[in-house]
């Protein structure tokens, strides 16, 4: 079976390189004439954005201990699988673990059959890891992006992420700098979605090393200033 689903996989990579560029930019149509863009947005869809203080609020009630992330996690109807080795496991379809989107064809067939014993060709988002003892601002950084995707954010659409994703892990460096610009406008609301996650945690760790510092003063007796 190992041998089998390597076989199928070396075949879907192949396929992932040509078509990891081909689709529509979420929310918007684009048209190129004489080298001139247009991008019309539908104002008919007002855009969502992130409740920043009520991710946040979640988030610090599960730093100190990750496992709450997943209970959160599971209450909003997305499975958690803990594997043991799902570090190797994941790395034979280009997964890490933490978070994964929903998958179609081969990668769905694959986690399947290695989680739910099953065959299908299709899955829905998850969570994958060896176990609960992960680093709190790392699952900090997938459960913000978990979040967007199921707030259905601009840049979080299952086709702007995958894309975003295998642009960026399996496109050799030319391949980047040859993009046109169609499609440097698709992915860019799934890079400013990625800052917005990275600076999320950035100013979670601040903001808790400030309150440790202060801590650590108060016990020491020292003046903190507000």
């Amino acid at each position: 079976m190992g041998k089998f689903l390597r076989f199928l996989f070396k075949k879907q990579k192949s396929t992932i390189k040509k078509s990891i560029l081909l689709g529509k930019c979420a929310g918007k149509k684009i048209a190129t004439v004489n080298g001139a863009t247009l991008t019309i947005d539908n104002g008919a869809e007002k855009k969502k954005t992130m409740n920043e203080e009520k991710i946040e609020n979640i988030v610090e009630k599960c730093l100190k201990n990750p496992e709450k992330f997943f209970e959160y996690i599971k209450g909003a109807k997305t499975p958690v699988y803990k594997i043991k080795n799902a570090d190797k496991i994941l790395s034979l379809i280009n997964e890490q673990e933490g978070f994964i989107l929903p998958q179609n064809g081969f990668k769905a067939l694959y986690l399947n059959l290695i989680l739910n014993k099953k065959l299908s060709a299709k899955t829905t988002e998850m969570f994958v890891l060896r176990n609960y003892n992960v680093n709190s601002y790392a699952i900090a950084y997938q459960f913000y992006n978990w979040y967007g995707y199921k707030m259905k954010l601009e840049g979080f659409e299952e086709s702007t992420q995958k894309k975003f994703k295998n642009v960026f892990e399996i496109c050799e460096t030319n391949k980047i700098d040859d993009l046109s610009f169609e499609e440097i406008l698709e992915l860019k609301s799934a890079i400013k979605r990625d800052i917005e996650a990275i600076d999320f945690v950035k100013k979670l760790a601040v903001k808790n090393q400030m309150a440790k510092k202060n801590l650590d003063k108060i016990k020491e007796k020292k003046l903190v200033k507000i």
